[in-house]
């Protein structure tokens, strides 16, 4: 009798300011398929560190889930373990390296935040990541809030310079061997929806999925959508019955 396929653990990976309440939708549904793995990405300076880190800590195949600065993680984890990424999310992120110009934008940022606390940056960099109805909800405003407001200035620094060093995903892309779903809110501008078809053209078995009304926070935004995407796309690949096993 053949040997079964080792149950994957899910991987959740979030984005800069953020924590694990980006996977409260998420995690219960993916912990009834397998283990899930939250890892705490506040104190961070190295993207690749961050995923080698993250690889150390777990066994076996993964299934690994990346928000925005999460999904850059995910690609450092493809580029040092390509043959233990059972299937990749790759949500509201972006592959290449460091922009023109996007030093002095993102150091502006921290010296404001270690002048004047995270609540002098909280409001602006919200407004400029969520969709526009999103800021008509009042309970969802001010539960993104708090939690950016649980970074400290230490911490969004080192997220920052982890940033400012990654290193340009590009070549990665094409030895991506996996199963891919990258997705996008319709209405994120800061990674947009092309963004994610440019990609979806560079990786082998990938597709595109598009997140109505809902912009780079998206799994605040829309998080019935995304969980709903997320697990009808592990089951049409595979992933679930696998991990269910």
């Amino acid at each position: 009798m053949a040997a079964s396929t080792p149950t994957p653990t899910f991987v959740l990976l979030h984005g800069l300011l953020c924590d694990g309440q980006t996977w409260s939708h998420l995690a219960g549904p993916l912990s009834r398929l397998g283990p899930v793995l939250i890892p705490r990405l506040s104190g961070l300076d190295s993207l690749p560190g961050a995923a080698a880190e993250t690889l150390a800590h777990t066994r076996g195949p993964l299934v690994v889930v990346g928000h925005s600065m999460g999904g850059r993680i995910a690609f450092e984890m493809a580029r040092q373990a390509p043959g233990r990424c059972a299937g990749l999310v790759l949500m509201n992120t972006g592959y290449r390296g460091l922009g023109d110009g996007e030093t002095p934008r993102r150091m502006a940022q921290v010296e404001a935040a270690r002048a004047g606390g995270i609540e002098a940056i909280v409001d602006a960099w919200l407004d400029g990541m969520i969709a526009p109805r999103t800021r008509n909800d009042a309970a969802l405003m001010r539960s993104m809030r708090d939690m950016v407001l649980r970074s400290s200035p230490e911490s969004f620094a080192g997220q920052i310079q982890a940033l400012i060093g990654r290193p340009d995903a590009t070549e990665v892309l094409g030895r991506i061997a996996c199963p891919t779903l990258l997705m996008s809110g319709e209405e994120d501008s800061w990674s947009p929806l092309a963004q994610h078809h440019d990609m979806a053209a560079r990786i082998p078995d990938s597709e595109v999925a598009a997140i109505p009304a809902a912009g780079h926070m998206a799994p605040f935004e829309a998080p019935e959508a995304v969980t709903r995407t997320i697990l009808e796309w592990l089951d049409r690949r595979g992933l679930a019955s696998a991990a269910a096993r």
